[in-house]
């Protein structure tokens, strides 16, 4: 009797009112609460789209508008110092997406293209638009205020040290100093692994270098520290013999006058191999970087259709023209045909230091080296 009195009677059918009630009102707040959350969804869309066009839309109207004036100009002068068939493919590449243009270009080796550009200079004329050349031409050609500013929207595709911070030029390719070897005269036990190891004995009088090596000279003392890396010039001028020119010296490898060689570029080793040639190379830190920049002529006649061909070289469809004639990219998503040669480098570039006083490295160079 008690258990019934304290025991309220049960009602199956309110009890089920409740549960509906209680069911109902949570699918509400759910369908709220869902319903709110997809307004924020479309409004976070809403406002990404608007961000989006705010910083594109811009770009694009004024790309556009860039590609016109280009056209507009019709023409458009390229000084490389690439070899011509390599100038050439570039060139061809470029009218491909440019036919309105008149690309041409025209080639020599970077000192003549340098002489050709001041003489032109002190004359008054004004033929060319971008030109194209090696690490030391480029900064003469920027500090006598020959390179215009252009930053590229590429150019973010691009290191530290393969752009200048004014933006007055970008590396389009480099070639990186390697220790080439004749696989038939070093075993692999022998290879080196550093610097250091080139100083062993066996490697005395059979080591070639290129006779005027003055960048990479400046630039292995600069990154080994003054006095460490004089010391190791020092003892290395024991061990080398000097040649003029650094194919020859991958050539000389090749056949066996020397077991091995500094100062010539790792791709040319590469080109050797499909013939046959008994040469391999390693990178030996820190390795020197020959960056090849590529400007805007400040009093460009075209200049805007200098800066599309710029934004082209730079684009990835240009640097995929660039590996396509055996040149190492420099753009950061386009690795050249064989990986192998960007891995594990870690690259030194000519400091200003060495630029501004070329001549007294050269000097100190033949005082260790020999030669003139």
């Amino acid at each position: 009797m008690i258990n019934d009195f304290l025991t309220p009677p049960v009602r199956p059918e309110l009890g089920r009112r409740v549960n509906g009630e209680f069911l109902n009102s949570l699918s509400k707040i759910q369908n709220g609460a869902k319903r709110r959350h997809e307004d924020e969804m479309k409004k976070s869309r809403v406002i990404l789209w608007v961000l989006l066009l705010g910083c594109f839309l811009p770009l694009a109207l004024w790309a556009s508008e860039w590609r016109e004036k280009g056209e507009a100009e019709g023409k458009m002068v390229f000084y490389a110092a690439f070899n011509a068939n390599d100038s050439k493919t570039l060139i061809d590449a470029f009218k491909q997406l440019y036919p309105k243009i008149d690309a041409v270009f025209y080639r020599a080796t970077d000192a003549q293209l340098m002489e050709r550009i001041l003489t032109e200079n002190r004359a008054g004329k004004f033929f060319w638009d971008v030109v194209m050349t090696t690490s030391f031409y480029g900064h003469n050609l920027k500090k006598r205020g020959l390179l215009a500013h252009h930053d590229s929207p590429e150019r973010k595709f691009f290191r530290e040290g393969y752009k200048d911070p004014q933006a007055t030029w970008t590396s389009i390719y480099t070639n990186y100093a390697a220790f080439g070897y004749n696989t038939r005269s070093v075993p692999k036990s022998s290879v080196p692994k550093s610097f250091a190891d080139l100083l062993k004995p066996e490697w005395k009088g059979q080591i070639g270098i290129d006779s005027r090596a003055y960048e990479w000279f400046g630039t292995m003392i600069k990154s080994m520290g003054d006095e460490k890396g004089l010391s190791f010039m020092r003892e290395l001028a024991k061990q080398v013999q000097l040649r003029n020119g650094r194919t020859l010296i991958a050539q000389l490898v090749a056949a066996g006058e020397f077991k091995g060689a500094l100062t010539a570029y790792s791709q040319t080793f590469e080109q050797l191999k499909p013939a046959g040639a008994p040469v391999d190379w390693v990178y030996l830190n820190p390795v020197f970087a020959n960056i090849h920049p590529v400007g805007l002529a400040a009093k460009a006649p075209h200049p805007n259709a200098g800066k599309l061909f710029i934004d082209f070289v730079l684009s990835k469809r240009g640097q995929e023209v660039i590996r396509s004639v055996n040149r190492i990219p420099d753009r950061i998503d386009t690795l050249p045909e064989q990986p192998r040669l960007v891995e594990g480098i870690k690259a030194a570039f000519a400091p200003m230091e060495v630029f501004e006083e070329f001549e007294r490295y050269a000097k100190i160079f033949h005082e260790i080296f020999g030669g003139r």
